[in-house]
C-alpha cells in the first residue's frame, strides 16, 4: 500500500508540474508577446551565431577597371577585387576632402583617369559603410561623413583615392601615403580581362565593349532550400517560432515577426520591426538579417539599391543572376513604422538556389554593349532614363529535370529597373505608337 501511495503522490506532483508548464505555453510563450517586442540586435551570443557571412564578401564592388591611357580593360573576377580591397585596408591615408562641382563638364574633367584602376558599384554606397566593411582608415571630418558614392578611383600618378558620385557631382579625395606597387602587381598578374572603351557621347561614366564577347553557359543542379534556413537567419529567436500550416502556405510567427512560405510559388516573405537610432542605415540593417544564411543561398552579394530597398543577388563567376520568378534575388525593403526609432522591414526571397555545377563547354556570343546602347537610342530610349548596361546570367529552369541553365545576356537599367536588353527593345517598340509612352 505504501508503494501505491508513493506512486500516486509522484503522479500528482508530475500532473501539477505539467499544469504549470501548459499555463506557461498558453499565457507566457513568445507567440503571445506584445507586438511591441521588436527586434533589437544587442545579444553578443546571437551576433556570434549569425556571423557566418562576412560583410566584406556581401558588399564587394561589382567589377574592376584597369586604365592605362586609351588601353582600358575590365574584370569581374571576385578574387581580384578581394585582393585589391585587402591591400587598400593596409594602406595609409591623409585627410579626405570633399569637392562639389557646378556642372557635369567640370565634374568629368576632374574624374577622368589616365593611369590607375576603378572599382564600381551599381548601388549608391555610404562611405562610412564601405570604410568600416573593408577597414580603410581614412581621416574624414564629421561634416562629410554622410557622403555616398558609386565608384572608387585609384590614381597611380597622383597616389590618391577618390570616391565619385555622379548624381550629386561630388568627389571625395584623399592622398595615399604608402606605395601602390603591390596593387599594381596584383592587377598586372590578373589574366581575365575584357577590352572596353570610352564613348562620352553615350555616357560619361560607362565603359563599353566595342567587339563581341564570348562567355560560358553554366548548368547547375538546383534545389529548394528548406524554410528553416530563412527562419534561423531572419527571426530574432528562431527556437521559439510557432507555425501554422493549415493552408497551402506555411505561416511562421513570433511576436512582431512573421514569415509566409508560399510553397507553390517557392517564395519567402518575412516581416518584422526593428529598433533603430539616429544613425540608421539600410545597408548594415539588412546585413544583420541575411548574414546568417552563410553559403546556404549561394554567393549572395549586394547588387542594387533604390530609395529604401536593397537588392541582393546570387553571383556566378562575378556576374549577377536574374530570374523571371525572382530566382537568385533577395530584397530588403524598409519603411517608417510611425513610432520613433522603429522601422518596418520586409524581406522577399525565392526558395530555389543553385547547388552542383554540371560540366559544360557551351559558349554564348554577346554583341558589343556599345551597339546595344546605340540601338536602344535609335528605338527611342530616353538618355536621362537609360542608366547602365552590364552582363547578367538569365536563370532558365529545364522542365522536370532539376537542372538550371544560366545564360549570359546584356541587362540594362532603365528608370531604376533592370531589363533584359531584348525585353527593353520590345517595350520601346510597343511604346512608339502609344500616347502614354514608356
Amino acid at each position: 500500500m505504501k508503494f501505491i501511495e508513493r506512486f500516486v503522490r509522484i503522479g500528482l506532483i508530475a500532473m501539477i508540474a505539467l499544469s504549470f508548464y501548459l499555463t506557461y505555453l498558453i499565457w507566457l510563450s513568445p507567440a503571445n508577446r506584445d507586438p511591441g517586442d521588436v527586434k533589437e540586435i544587442t545579444s553578443a551570443e546571437l551576433q556570434k551565431e549569425k556571423a557566418s557571412k562576412a560583410a566584406s564578401d556581401i558588399f564587394l564592388p561589382l567589377r574592376l577597371t584597369a586604365i592605362n591611357g586609351e588601353e582600358i580593360r575590365e574584370s569581374n573576377t571576385e578574387n581580384l577585387v578581394k585582393k585589391i580591397q585587402l591591400e587598400l585596408g593596409k594602406a595609409k591615408y591623409g585627410e579626405a576632402k570633399l569637392e562639389t562641382f557646378p556642372n557635369e563638364e567640370a565634374f568629368n574633367e576632374k574624374n577622368r583617369l589616365e593611369e590607375g584602376i576603378e572599382m564600381t558599384y551599381v548601388a549608391n554606397v555610404p562611405l562610412t559603410v564601405y570604410l568600416d566593411t573593408f577597414q580603410l582608415d581614412i581621416p574624414i571630418s564629421e561634416s562629410i561623413q554622410d557622403t555616398n558614392f558609386f565608384r572608387i578611383q585609384l590614381n597611380y600618378r597622383e597616389n590618391k583615392i577618390r570616391f565619385l558620385n555622379w548624381s550629386k557631382r561630388t568627389i571625395l579625395e584623399a592622398p595615399i601615403t604608402t606605395s601602390l606597387s603591390a596593387i599594381q602587381e596584383i592587377v598586372e598578374n590578373n589574366r581575365s580581362w575584357v577590352p572596353v572603351a570610352r564613348d562620352e557621347m553615350l555616357s560619361s561614366y560607362q565603359y563599353y565593349t566595342t567587339e563581341s564577347i564570348k562567355l560560358p553557359l553554366y548548368s547547375y543542379i538546383s534545389s529548394m532550400r528548406p524554410y528553416t534556413v530563412f527562419r534561423d537567419s531572419f527571426f530574432t529567436d528562431p527556437k521559439n517560432v510557432r507555425s501554422n500550416d493549415g493552408s497551402a502556405n506555411l505561416h511562421l510567427y513570433d511576436g512582431s515577426e512573421s514569415m509566409i512560405i508560399q510553397q507553390n510559388q517557392q517564395q519567402v516573405d518575412f516581416r518584422g520591426i526593428l529598433k533603430t537610432d539616429d544613425h540608421f542605415n539600410v545597408y548594415p540593417a539588412s546585413y544583420e538579417y541575411i548574414r546568417g544564411l552563410g553559403t546556404n543561398y549561394g554567393s549572395l552579394r549586394l547588387f542594387d539599391q533604390v530609395n529604401r530597398m536593397i537588392d541582393y543577388r546570387i553571383f556566378v563567376e562575378g556576374f549577377p543572376v536574374f530570374g523571371n520568378q525572382g530566382e537568385g534575388r533577395m530584397t530588403a525593403q524598409f519603411s517608417d513604422n510611425g513610432q520613433e526609432h522603429l522601422q518596418n522591414i520586409e524581406i522577399r526571397a525565392n526558395l530555389s538556389t543553385i547547388q552542383v555545377p554540371i560540366p559544360s563547354e557551351k559558349e554564348v556570343e554577346l554583341p558589343p554593349s556599345h551597339d546595344v546602347i546605340e540601338q536602344l537610342y535609335l528605338m527611342g530610349a530616353d538618355a536621362d532614363k537609360l542608366q547602365r548596361i552590364l552582363v547578367g546570367y538569365s536563370w532558365k529552369n529545364l522542365q522536370d529535370t532539376g537542372v538550371v541553365d544560366l545564360e549570359p545576356n546584356w541587362y540594362v537599367q532603365y528608370e531604376n529597373k533592370w531589363y533584359l536588353s531584348s525585353d527593353l527593345f520590345s517595350r520601346l517598340q510597343e511604346s512608339e505608337g502609344s500616347s502614354n509612352g514608356f
